[in-house]
């Protein structure tokens, strides 16, 4: 009996979307119905396993993102031996089998077929209708896919399904119910994720608790969240160091203290993690333990340099700006933004068209240009200010939907 769904994607170009559409079709149509290789393929010959989880499969969800078929894997959907070649003609062989293209990552209905795709492929887009999931109408777009796989294996449709997906819609909004920093607001996206994989992989005994804790949480009320992850911290001692994470990032919308005691504790189980001492710093701020907050981010520092995280080493040089900006410190807040500055051009120099770094950018502009402001140099400020707008506005022209990238604008604007 054809009764389970098949994702078929490729490790390299979609891991993230994939693993977010793995969860919301175990949470939709159950945790033992849907397959995917990185959760799913277990011990034994890949091609066996693919081979069999296919035979059951009614439906084949085809992730495809912007590196599906890029110089690198373009090739590749020409070799025999390739696991998503094998999976999608394997599929589009079988007349018992819906696949269903899903775009994501800012793919578009008219950037696919791609050029020079194999032509056993291009039915794949020939003859099925592809389905765009994108960012801004994630909630919206899940549930066409969701309903679109029930209607192709009547399988049943778990009745909270619309209820959870209006929730994780707010739950993105909490971002701007609260005046988080970006590494923080970032840390309890991480957070969220693993909130929802433990709905997607819940028995049914545990199910009612988790969605409620995901229900509060979507009105601003973390503490059923914080609960589920502190029980994980005091049970499971192999993973103490991220449970202890995860009940500090949701303790942030709530209580900053509890935030910072849990910080703490991941860090006496893990000492050497740049990103906890960070996050740690940040929330020293908010309760204005401003000395503590300089060795948190001071710390966070030695250990990104000790490991060679650039990225890490500039968002700890911002944390000390920001300590040094709250003590009236404006030199030292000047030449800490500064170097952040300039290792994240570093960063960039690598890679130009990465629009996370052009973003980390711009925040360095702007608290450049805040400090300038403090100093009496308004001129310097504008000048400084007018290069991060540049970069605000060609990220929001390149695509208008992006509420992020809008938001970025008007901060550049003010």
């Amino acid at each position: 009996m054809r009764d389970h769904i098949f994702i078929s994607y490729r490790r390299d170009d979609a891991r993230g979307a994939s693993g977010r559409l793995y969860d919301w079709l175990r949470i939709g149509f159950g945790r033992d119905r849907v397959f995917r290789d990185v959760a799913s393929i277990g011990v034994g010959k890949w091609r066996e396993k693919i081979d069999d989880a296919l035979t059951r499969s009614a439906v084949c969800v085809a992730v495809i993102g912007p590196r599906w078929a890029n110089e690198d894997n373009l090739p590749r959907l020409h070799q025999e031996a390739d696991m998503v070649r094998h999976e999608l003609l394997t599929a589009l062989a079988t007349s018992e089998i819906t696949l269903l293209p899903t775009l994501v990552e800012g793919v578009k209905v008219q950037d696919v077929p791609p050029p020079g795709l194999p032509p056993g492929l291009r039915p794949l887009f020939a003859d099925w209708n592809a389905l765009e999931v994108s960012e801004t109408g994630w909630e919206d777009d899940t549930r066409r896919l969701i309903a679109g796989i029930a209607e192709a294996t009547r399988l049943p449709v778990g009745p909270d399904v619309d209820t959870l997906l209006r929730d994780a819609g707010r739950i993105q909004e909490l971002e701007q119910m609260r005046h988080l920093q970006a590494g923080q607001i970032e840390a309890l996206g991480r957070t969220v994720d693993e909130l929802r994989t433990k709905l997607a992989e819940a028995p049914t005994v545990d199910r009612p608790g988790l969605a409620a804790a995901f229900a509060a949480l979507a009105l601003g009320d973390s503490q059923a969240a914080e609960d589920a992850f502190e029980r994980e911290y005091q049970q499971d001692r192999q993973n103490t160091a991220e449970a202890a994470r995860n009940v500090a990032n949701l303790a942030l919308l709530r209580d900053v203290s509890k935030a910072v005691l849990f910080y703490r504790k991941a860090l006496a189980v893990d000492p050497e993690d740049a990103e906890t001492a960070r996050l740690l710093g940040h929330a020293l701020i908010l309760l204005g333990r401003l000395n503590e907050a300089r060795t948190a981010f001071s710390e966070s520092l030695r250990i990104a340099r000790a490991t060679g995280d650039e990225w890490g080493e500039m968002a700890a040089q911002n944390g000390l700006g920001d300590v040094a900006v709250s003590t009236g410190d404006l030199a030292d807040a000047h030449a800490a933004y500064q170097s952040a500055l300039s290792l994240v051009e570093s960063l960039l120099s690598t890679d130009p068209a990465n629009t996370g770094w052009q973003r980390d950018l711009t925040v360095s502009y702007i608290k450049i240009g805040d400090v300038q402001v403090a100093q009496g140099d308004g001129a310097g400020a504008l000048a400084t200010y007018r290069q991060g707008l540049g970069i605000a506005e060609t990220l929001a022209q390149r695509d208008p939907a992006n509420t992020g990238w809008q938001r970025d604008l008007s901060v550049s604007y003010d």
